[in-house]
């Protein structure tokens, strides 16, 4: 057996095995060996028909099993080779293959790419404080007392945050807006709908919003709206259009004060002191896990400013693939129309080759310092990760492992994940750390 190698593009090798007669025939004397001990042929005991009888009526399983064995043994011969680091073998070609004859087979391989790993010891990573202010508790006091707010029904004008409800019709040129965008009512015309007074939040007509500022029940207005030139609905940008409006009900938006005894037992608190303490709490570990995710992102950007290496190019390509597919996927969910997925496919398609090649070197950068610092996946590693995602997926959590364990791609992507997760952790644990002066400046 002999083995050449020669050069196939980036990251990409072709090996010829090349074997003589002598070893293919006893490959085939072997493989004919084994299937008579299989087969039942009419006039001879079970494994005692003679090898050219089995050869003339099992010419075809013959042919197929010694086409495997040799290719098994030439891929074999690829793996062992000492210089070679195999990544992945895309394709092994034996052609077709003759008893008596010698065989070359061409084996495909994308390698291992050689480079040197950055100084992660020495990463510098730039964190926010983690101290609670009194503005940030009371910020978010604020919010839990909104949420738990009453709306009152009001005999008065309506003032900026009361909630007002209304109709509405607008007109654009002597038109009804409703006629021209029977698509868009939102736009056109609305009955009986809920508007905050002065919440300008750019969905929908913000004129309205303003404009019922001062109304009380039974009032009516007319509102004149200014779209943008470049609002995103061509026949209304850049136009004046009239809005009649009539105001139904007005209602006080009132939150309860953090002393009131039914808004503390709705939440589960004994005092306004104990609040205020779980409020803190929780800004403190909400504040740490940004920064756990502030780590990671500088991190991976460390490792994508290294100097760039040759990448398994079917590695890259599946990911590439994966990527694109999945944003095509989502476009769909979200109502996209396959026209406009279509006008920018090839646009997606390059993002998507673009992020693939960063998720190729970051698998592999990582996986290499993970074996550096020996990190390892564990079964409760695992389970762990299997059960949160079944809980994300909103599956039962046995069937979900279950059904995972019998797909082994997907269990090694999963455990890929979790090699990926771990490596980032120890790296953050390993590099240095500093505190930025100004709230919310950092290096990447």
């Amino acid at each position: 057996m002999n083995v050449d190698i020669k050069d196939a593009g980036v990251a990409r090798k072709i090996a010829t095995v090349r074997f003589d007669s002598d070893e293919v025939s006893k490959h085939e004397s072997k493989v004919c060996q084994e299937l008579g001990k299989l087969v039942s042929i009419p006039g001879f005991r079970k494994g005692k028909a003679p090898a050219n009888v089995i050869r003339k009526k099992y010419a075809k399983e013959l042919r197929d099993e010694l086409n495997r064995k040799v290719s098994t043994a030439a891929y074999e011969a690829v793996l062992e080779q000492k210089d070679l680091k195999v990544f992945s073998v895309l394709k092994v070609d034996a052609g077709e293959l003759s008893s008596s004859q010698s065989a070359s087979v061409e084996v495909t391989v994308d390698i291992e790419p050689e480079f040197t790993l950055p100084d992660y010891k020495d990463f510098e990573l730039t964190i926010e404080p983690t101290d609670v202010s009194d503005e940030e508790v009371t910020k978010e006091l604020d919010a839990i007392r909104e949420q738990r707010a009453s709306f009152d029904v009001v005999e008065r004008a309506s003032v900026k945050g009361d909630y007002v409800k209304c109709s509405y019709e607008g007109s654009l040129d002597g038109k009804l807006v409703a006629d021209l965008l029977p698509e868009k009512p939102m736009y056109g015309k609305q009955a009986n709908t809920w508007e905050e007074a002065g919440n300008q939040t750019g969905m929908g007509v913000d004129a309205i919003a303003e404009g019922v500022i001062g109304m009380s029940a039974g009032d009516t207005k007319e509102v004149t709206a200014d779209f943008p030139k470049d609002f995103e609905i061509e026949l209304l940008a850049g136009k004046s259009v009239s809005y009649s409006v009539e105001v139904h009900e007005v209602r006080e938006k009132k939150a309860p004060s953090l002393e009131d005894e039914e808004f503390l037992k709705s939440i589960k608190m004994e005092t306004p002191e104990e609040l205020k303490e779980k409020v803190t709490e929780q800004l403190k570990i909400r504040k740490k896990q940004e920064n756990e995710n502030l780590k990671r992102k500088q991190i991976t950007q460390n490792i994508l400013d290294m100097e760039d290496f040759p990448l398994p190019q079917q590695a890259v390509e599946e990911e590439s693939k994966a990527i694109f597919q999945n944003r095509v996927q989502q476009a769909s969910r979200q109502g996209v129309k396959p026209e406009e997925i279509e006008k920018n496919r090839d646009d997606w398609w390059k993002e998507s080759q673009t992020q693939g090649q960063a998720r190729v070197k970051l698998t592999l950068v990582l996986g290499k310092i993970a074996e550096a610092e020996k990190v390892n996946v564990e079964n409760e590693d695992l389970a762990q990760a299997a059960t949160r995602e079944a809980m994300m997926r909103r599956e039962d959590p046995t069937k979900f492992i279950k059904a995972l364990t019998q797909d082994r791609a997907r269990l090694n992507r999963l455990r890929e994940d979790i090699v990926y997760d771990k490596t980032l952790i120890k790296i953050a644990e390993l590099s240095k750390e500093q505190i930025c002066d100004i709230e919310g400046e950092h290096t990447h």
